[in-house]
């Protein structure tokens, strides 16, 4: 399983377009092939919103990239500060 991690810097005020955004994507990162999971998360400060979405395979979690890149690019032009950060990780399960 492959954690696709994404993250920007925004502000406070953007929070509830930054929230009915991922509401939006929600619903369509659920329907691209491999999907797991999705977390959504926001700091304390409301600054740097971020989220965990669990895929089947890497190149599931690559292929989705693309798809939800297109989808909320130019969304994420409007609200974010910075460039995001995106990081494609391998999930390490223990042993239990």
């Amino acid at each position: 399983m492959y954690a696709r991690v994404f993250s920007f810097q925004s502000t406070p005020e953007k929070r509830s377009a930054i929230e009915a955004m991922a509401d939006e994507l929600y619903t369509f990162t659920k329907t691209l092939p491999g999907f797991v999971s999705a977390t959504y998360m926001v700091s304390q400060d409301e600054c740097t919103y971020s989220s965990v979405t669990l895929w089947e395979t890497r190149g599931a979690a690559t292929s989705a990239g693309d798809s939800i890149r297109e989808r909320v690019g130019a969304m994420l032009q409007d609200i974010a500060v910075a460039p995001p950060q995106v990081a494609i990780n391998e999930v390490y399960r223990p042993n239990s």
